[in-house]
């Protein structure tokens, strides 16, 4: 449906007030001079202008309080169009920080996913490896954690990121079992029970291993992914609410 401009409005309702004031004239002046109008003195002492005024008061009414509203409702249509205004403005704040974040991210776990794609093909020692994969693994976790705590996601985002925080918790425990004599100084202070039980589960981590940093680098891929969905609605909408106000504004 194609909008009216405020333009076309203001001409329209010219027109309509020139009208009927010339419509009242017209019928006045007509009735007068060929005495069309019954002259009653007591229901129209002025003249036939007045019994045509009291006549059709109520469809003269209804056009000048028409009229009288026109300015009322410009004013709620502009204070609209300020308040699409305000939302495209928060809509470009909301695409330029996603969009940084989302950067900040890429970046930031460009070498994480190198390092982890070195398994287990490339690796030539575990225990080296798995020592310097867990200090990009934890790093960023670490800023995962602080962007989230910007609490500037949608739904989609919070869920993957959530996602990929519990994700890259499990991988990081899994790289610092499998080295926990490392860690623990050869196990000194610990009973034979529990190092039998850091054994196993280093055990365990390292059988899991390559299925836990498959599981990291594709929730890391549904973060990116959510981010650019959430963009890309962002900018839909600012596409609509400013073809809205151009045509308003026509």
């Amino acid at each position: 449906m194609q909008r009216i401009s405020d333009q076309t409005w203001n001409t329209a309702v010219g027109y309509l007030a020139a009208f009927v004031f010339a419509g009242i004239t017209g019928f006045a002046l007509g009735a007068t001079f060929s005495t069309g109008c019954a002259l009653d003195p007591q229901n129209a002492p002025f003249g036939c202008a007045e019994f045509l005024l009291s006549r059709y008061q109520t469809m003269i009414a209804a056009v000048i309080a028409a009229i009288a509203v026109f300015p009322v409702w410009r004013q709620v249509r502009l204070q609209g169009m300020q308040t699409d205004i305000l939302k495209g403005d928060a809509l470009r704040q909301r695409i330029s920080t996603i969009g940084k974040m989302h950067n900040d991210l890429v970046k930031k776990a460009q070498p994480l996913r190198e390092q982890l794609q070195l398994y287990p093909d490339h690796v030539d020692s575990v225990s080296y490896w798995a020592h310097d994969a867990a200090q990009h693994v934890d790093s960023c976790l670490d800023f995962v954690s602080g962007q989230k705590s910007l609490k500037l996601d949608g739904k989609q985002i919070a869920m993957a990121r959530t996602d990929l925080i519990a994700k890259l918790t499990k991988l990081s425990r899994a790289l610092w079992a499998m080295n926990w004599d490392v860690y623990l100084e050869d196990g000194d202070g610990l009973d034979d029970e529990e190092k039998a039980k850091f054994q196993d589960e280093a055990a365990q981590a390292e059988a899991d291993l390559e299925m836990t940093i498959g599981a990291a680098l594709k929730s890391l891929g549904a973060v990116r992914s959510a981010t650019f969905d959430d963009i890309t609605h962002a900018r839909t909408k600012l596409q609509t609410l400013s073809e809205s106000l151009l045509s308003r504004g026509e």
